[in-house]
């Protein structure tokens, strides 16, 4: 009898222990399933939802530094999608996307997108308040660039936000052209297929007045297949600039 309630009670435990890690890979799996669809709503444009997606796995497991990052992307793409006179509303996503971006690089110091977002929330926070106003950020957005690209020197977007940093920020606050194109040309190596890389490239080579360089970037970005919500948006204005300079 005491060797049958011994069995008994192992294989009870044995099923709550089952029951546990099935209710375990329940809640991860769930968890994870969150994030492809908060990225399949980024690629549509549906950056509100794709932040709610992500705020779910989050409020499963606070410390999921990928959900962090990905949220910060999110808001940041929420604020850019918002009318200029929600300007409150704006600056308080831009503010909550440096905060989420910051707690990935705390949870994942060696993660290098994490590190991007913080340049990204902060770049864009810069440019809504505007450069001169913003010289304060100037050195946090650099820091984390520079971060990105020693963690991941194939990191495109970082090559991109980079030519896009020296572009717009003065020479006292960090800027220096000369490191412009070598920046841009340095994404496009990596990611010849994306539009955005060309199509922020021939903006700023019609600032410097350089036209014909920019009609050659737009020519090939109009050979390319947008795929994402973003893509079309870069198509569309690749051919409004095109018109423009020739």
């Amino acid at each position: 009898m005491r060797a049958t309630r011994q069995t008994n009670q192992a294989q009870r435990r044995g099923w709550v222990r089952i029951a546990a890690l099935t209710a375990l890979a329940l809640l991860l799996a769930s968890a994870s399933a969150s994030v492809p669809e908060g990225n399949r709503l980024i690629d549509e444009g549906r950056f509100a939802e794709a932040a709610e997606a992500y705020e779910a796995v989050l409020s499963r497991n606070a410390d999921d530094a990928r959900a962090h990052y990905l949220l910060a992307r999110a808001l940041v793409y929420q604020a850019d999608s918002l009318a200029d006179d929600e300007a409150d509303v704006k600056e308080a996503l831009f503010d909550r996307a440096a905060e989420h971006a910051e707690q990935a690089t705390e949870l994942a110091p060696e993660n290098p997108d994490a590190h991007f977002e913080v340049a990204r929330a902060l770049g864009r926070l810069a440019q809504y308040r505007g450069v001169l106003q913003s010289l304060n950020l100037a050195s946090r957005v650099a820091s984390a660039l520079d971060r990105t690209l020693e963690l991941d020197d194939d990191h495109a977007a970082a090559w991109h936000a980079r030519a896009l940093f020296h572009h717009e920020v003065p020479w006292i606050a960090g800027g220096r052209g000369g490191r412009v194109v070598p920046s841009f040309e340095r994404a496009i190596e990596i990611e010849p297929g994306a539009l955005s890389h060309r199509v922020e490239f021939a903006r700023v080579l019609i600032d410097r007045g350089s036209p014909e360089a920019a009609a050659e970037q737009l020519e090939v970005a109009l050979t390319l297949t947008p795929r994402t919500y973003h893509d079309h948006q870069d198509l569309a204005a690749a051919e409004a600039l095109l018109e423009q300079v020739r």
